[in-house]
């Protein structure tokens, strides 16, 4: 029956098994079409063909993983090495596949790690001669790779001592700029911007390739040559940007990044910026974004100024919205954000570090989520004990949600207030236990004492409905 599944099926089902290793690797042994078909998805990202916790292992894994590269290698290319003192591995048989061809990851850190483990298997004479030995087997791999393969995704990081794999690629692709062809169908990039080569690395990256789909600095550093690689894609969906820098914000619309970004607005879907002083009335014109979360997105003099754009920006796709602060500030602007979403919205986060500064205003952010989001799934918001009419009409107006957290960030009212407030029947926890729907499997509520009798009745509540 299984030699019988067309092989298009084969393929959709193989690629859901990319990340399962073993998986993959026992489909490889059923016959030649499951083989031929798992083979090409193990190898496209040979950098993680197996997870291995053993160092040991993970080293004898980078050794084959060369071997098998070197050898892929022309004669030509193999003469030289020799030349130089590089014993190349023999194989029994020769290669059923060309690897090579499979690759559609280029991780750039990891060739150079796996290199360097590999060249110290060698005899080495020197520190020099072992350097140089470095340097002419990765220039070799990677004029394979770019002569071979059709890459899709980089990753570049610098985890070794040794920082030879970019500065060559960039020598390569510019004696040989036909090589660039490599990268036409490339569609992500993950990588450190602060790398002083890099960006050379993405004006040489900009003529071939016009199709990224998602771009993520982990480390950012701003250059003309980003800005120009992110705008001038043709559809650019994902752009994720960090700055390592808590401590200071960085000003993004005078950023050269900015301007690029700014190009490609109605094409993004999921915009993350983290440690940047953000300008909030261009969310605007991002109005296809589906996914935004903007971490330390301003200081703690933001001005309701400043924030008040967001009462009249409308994110009819908005699916997922995350705003952290160290503090936040006018809760009302976020309410008034979120009558503008087209009750799209299935997770929503609202974090401070510290404070918020108009605390009187989480009864009205609540409720303008309750009356607006009837789809959300996830919600983590500031709340007080004052607020449980809001909470009530939230719950029975949001039935999907599944996970709810709440925090007090007054510590001096840490108590539920029904004592003491007239008109207040029900506090939070008890709220939660009559109204909250049975697809809840995550609640968290801090900073807001509760009594242990409204504690079991809750878990009591919840027991009855099957619900533990």
């Amino acid at each position: 029956m299984i030699s019988l599944l067309p092989e298009d099926c084969l393929i959709d089902i193989f690629e859901y098994l990319r990340n399962d290793f073993k998986s993959l690797n026992s489909c490889v042994r059923v016959n030649r079409i499951w083989n031929e078909s798992a083979i090409s998805i193990l190898w496209s990202n040979p950098w993680i063909i197996e997870e291995v916790n053993e160092k040991v292992k993970g080293q004898g894994k980078q050794i084959e993983l060369i071997d098998i590269y070197i050898s892929s290698l022309p004669q030509k290319s193999k003469n030289f090495l020799q030349q130089k003192g590089i014993v190349i591995p023999k194989f029994s048989q020769p290669f059923i596949y060309n690897y090579t061809s499979f690759m559609r990851t280029l991780n750039i850190s990891y060739i150079e790690d796996c290199v360097w483990t590999w060249v110290t298997n060698q005899t080495n004479n020197s520190v020099r001669d072992f350097i140089q030995k470095v340097e002419l087997i990765i220039l070799h791999l990677l004029q394979l790779i770019l002569k071979e393969s059709g890459i899709r995704k980089i990753i570049a990081y610098y985890i070794s001592s040794n920082k030879a794999t970019l500065p060559q690629l960039v020598d390569i692709l510019t004696k040989f700029p036909e090589f660039g062809t490599c990268f036409s169908h490339l569609q992500e990039i993950v990588c450190d911007s602060t790398l002083s080569i890099i960006p050379q690395v993405f004006e040489k990256l900009i003529p071939y390739s016009k199709m990224i789909k998602r771009i993520v600095i982990k480390k950012y550093e701003d250059s003309r040559e980003l800005s120009n690689l992110i705008g001038t894609q043709a559809g650019l969906q994902e752009l994720l940007i960090y700055h390592e820098n808590y401590n200071y914000l960085i000003p993004f619309a005078k950023q050269e990044v900015f301007k690029g970004m700014i190009l490609q607005s109605k094409n993004l879907l999921r915009l993350e910026l983290y440690s940047f002083d953000f300008p909030i009335h261009t969310l605007g014109e991002f109005e296809n974004l589906e996914e935004l979360k903007l971490f330390r997105y301003g200081s703690s003099f933001i001005t309701p100024e400043s924030l008040a754009p967001l009462a009249t920006i409308s994110l009819k796709k908005l699916r997922k919205v995350s705003f952290h602060n160290w503090v936040l500030m006018h809760l009302e602007s976020f309410a008034n954000f979120f009558e503008n979403t087209n009750e799209e919205l299935r997770e929503i986060v609202i974090r401070t570090n510290y404070t918020i500064a108009d605390r009187q205003n989480t009864g009205k952010l609540i409720n303008s989520i309750g009356v607006h989001c009837p789809k959300l799934v996830t919600l983590e918001v500031p709340g007080s004990p004052e607020d449980g009419h809001q909470l009530k009409t939230l719950l029975e107006s949001c039935n999907k949600l599944q996970h709810i957290s709440i925090y007090n960030i007054n510590q001096k009212n840490k108590k539920n207030l029904k004592e003491s407030e007239e008109g207040f029947n029900e506090n939070l926890l008890q709220i939660l236990t009559r109204h909250s729907s049975p697809n809840l499997n995550r609640l968290s509520i801090s900073h807001i004492e509760f009594s242990m009798k409204d504690i079991e009745s809750f878990l009591e509540y919840r027991i009855k409905r099957g619900e533990f």
